[in-house]
């Protein structure tokens, strides 16, 4: 691991940190999921990382959220969704690659639920990263495959991208 990837802060969110976390994934997804979308998908989508859904979220106690900050900048965010679905997990290319990911998603998936299989929404980007090239290897977080699922209504993925999960 190089010297900027131990220079990233984890913390859990704070109430304010919505507007920071609402910016940062939903910039990140207008660039890699919203465009294998449907526009009134791609409208929905946006609309649930908009900064007042994020607040909800933040407010209730469904969510775990852990952020992580660079010279106090938020540079990645993990959320799960209890019991244990991988709600977000978003690192700006700059945080990429040096293991930032994985330590996020560390921080929030001690809180899913032990019994419970982690299931995930992943866009046609994220898919190889979790399952590898062949979708019946088992996914890297320990779960199979058939775990992991797309909700390409929810998320007005194009059929033939759908097809491909």
């Amino acid at each position: 691991m190089d010297d900027m990837a131990t220079s990233f802060v984890l913390r859990d969110v704070r109430q304010g940190d919505a507007a920071a976390i609402s910016a940062l994934v939903t910039g990140l997804s207008e660039r890699w999921i919203a465009p294998d979308c449907t526009p009134d998908g791609a409208s929905i989508l946006l609309a649930s990382m908009g900064v007042e859904a994020t607040a909800e979220r933040l407010r209730g106690d469904g969510y775990r959220y852990a952020v992580a900050e660079l010279d106090g900048q938020l540079v990645g965010v993990a959320a799960l969704r209890r019991p244990a679905h991988l709600y977000h997990l978003f690192v700006l290319g700059h945080g990429q690659r040096g293991g930032l990911a994985r330590r996020l998603w560390d921080r929030v998936r001690v809180h899913a639920a032990p019994d419970e299989p982690t299931t995930v929404n992943a866009s046609v980007w994220q898919r190889p990263l979790i399952c590898g090239s062949d979708s019946s290897l088992p996914a890297r977080n320990g779960s199979s495959a058939a775990s992991i699922h797309a909700d390409a209504v929810a998320s007005g993925m194009t059929a033939e991208h759908a097809s491909l999960l």
